[in-house]
């Protein structure tokens, strides 16, 4: 989950064309913070880390978590 959210943030973050200290600066914190997280490094994936990166990102946060199965983490365009 770490891993698919890192990635996430770093596609998001490069399709706004935004530096990896845009979205810290947005929510008072580091590039180094957002450096971080993108490849995973941020372990447990807490519904704070969501909703941060989504806030960050213009975006919503969309998780569909499977007992058995395949974990779902995507971000959809936030509307206004």
């Amino acid at each position: 989950m770490a891993l698919a959210l890192g990635l996430l943030v770093d596609d998001r973050r490069t399709s706004l064309g935004l530096s990896q200290s845009a979205p810290g600066e947005r929510l008072g914190t580091t590039a180094d913070a957002v450096e971080a997280l993108e490849p995973g490094g941020m372990l447990p994936v807490a519904a704070d880390l969501l909703a941060w990166s989504a806030e960050a990102l213009n975006a919503t946060v969309n998780l569909h978590a499977a007992v058995y199965g395949i974990n779902a983490l995507t971000f959809g365009e936030w509307v206004a």
